[in-house]
């Protein structure tokens, strides 16, 4: 069974979840204002934290 994660609003599936770390890790590897680099990496800890959730349900 395929479960959907509400995450700011909208709901992502597991895949939808591992596409959106990826596309921030590949913002990360091109360089960001050290604002944004931090946003980034809370945002990865964040996704990552849901993709467990969805494997513990």
């Amino acid at each position: 069974m395929s479960y959907r994660i509400a995450y700011q609003g909208h709901f992502y599936s597991e895949d939808e979840l591992r596409e959106a770390i990826w596309l921030v890790q590949i913002e990360l590897r091109n360089g960001l204002p050290k604002d944004e680099k931090r946003e980034a990496e809370e945002q990865i800890i964040e996704l990552n934290g849901l993709l467990k959730s969805q494997h513990n349900l």
